[in-house]
């Protein structure tokens, strides 16, 4: 039963994001001219995603704190562990040869571990096992205008904090993120694109210029990548495995409720985070349209800083956050190979 229900689930997820673009066929004068339209995706990428189940942990590693503020002070302090777990899925509710419509849902936490409390230091009795939220739902646009050009537009909208059910104010946590891309496929190898994102990758919203560049240069050996947020060099180790190594930008704006004095004045507070991963990745196949990823490196924080008020820029505390290495491990769907091929027969 869990079988069956995990294949109509991503049954509907076929052609997304595909490695070749679904084509269209026109009958004249007794002959097929076949148009394959333009996508980001190149050949001998990896299969696209359903459902996504993650989980990341960082070990032990130190966090010294300042405030300009006297009545917060000073304080540092050894995080036994950062776990973070994540949840995904995507599903098109509109899906032509031209034209895609993604429904996507998305909800993670993370939680910090001290080593030395209570009688510490408030910020970090505040974040003692209290997870930080995000909540989300988006949905993407993206059209194919021939066959070399394509653009993509993505809307996502997420509350972010440390909500309960209890006391969750939508207008208060809503944190909303706009992607743009335009871009040219010059051929099933090779895909570039501008674009632009208004979001939280640096804390602060702003926004960040993007240019896409994904390319396939044999049958082994390709590159993935929306600089400057991440690049990865792919290697196909062969048809059901895939090695990675890259680094990625990542960031997030959490808004926090303080009740452990001297910070409870202050009431609700906004966390920003901006942190840099090195990596390495291995995508495996399980069974079918079921695959596992291990991803190991290294995380450097960039900036961790508390703000008096949400959006404000006057900071109250910074966060300086020794770098450490991590893992992650994830269970994913993809669509069935014979859907898939029936798909493309279809066509």
């Amino acid at each position: 039963m869990i079988k069956t229900n995990l294949l109509l689930c991503v049954v509907v997820l076929l052609c997304f994001w595909q490695q070749a673009q679904a084509q269209r066929t026109e009958k004249t004068e007794g002959l097929q001219d076949v148009i394959e339209y333009a996508s980001p995706g190149v050949r001998n990428m990896g299969k696209p995603r359903g459902i996504v189940i993650g989980y990341e942990r960082l070990p032990q590693f130190d966090i010294e704190s300042r405030s300009p503020d006297p009545t917060v002070g000073n304080g540092s302090n050894r995080v036994r562990r950062n776990n973070l777990f994540d949840v995904r899925a995507l599903a098109p509710i509109l899906n032509k040869p031209q034209t895609k419509l993604i429904l996507g849902f998305g909800y993670n936490f993370e939680e910090y571990n001290f080593s030395n409390l209570p009688a510490n230091y408030s910020l970090y009795q505040n974040l003692e096992d209290k997870n930080l939220k995000s909540i989300g739902l988006q949905l993407a646009y993206l059209h194919s205008l021939d066959e070399r050009r394509f653009y993509l537009i993505r809307v996502k909208g997420e509350l972010n904090g440390d909500y309960t059910n209890d006391n969750v104010n939508i207008v208060d946590y809503l944190k909303t993120t706009v992607d743009i891309a335009y871009g040219w496929k010059l051929n099933p190898d090779h895909s570039w694109g501008i674009g632009a994102q208004l979001g939280y990758t640096f804390g602060r919203r702003r926004v960040l210029p993007g240019v896409l560049y994904n390319r396939t240069f044999n049958d082994k050996w390709g590159v993935e990548s929306i600089f400057p947020a991440n690049l990865r060099l792919r290697h196909n180790a062969n048809e059901k495995t895939l090695l990675y190594v890259g680094y990625r930008l990542e960031g997030a704006s959490y808004n926090l409720y303080l009740n452990e004095p001297p910070l409870s004045p202050f009431g609700q507070v906004e966390l920003r985070r901006t942190d840099i991963k090195a990596l390495v990745r291995m995508e495996r196949e399980i069974y079918d349209f079921l695959w596992f990823s291990v991803e190991a490196g290294f995380r450097q924080y960039y900036r961790n800083r508390i703000f008096d008020e949400i959006g404000s820029t006057n900071e109250l505390i910074d966060n300086d956050l020794a770098g450490t290495g991590y893992i992650g491990v994830e269970l994913y769907a993809v669509p069935p190979r014979k859907w898939v091929e029936k798909s493309r027969n279809n066509n």
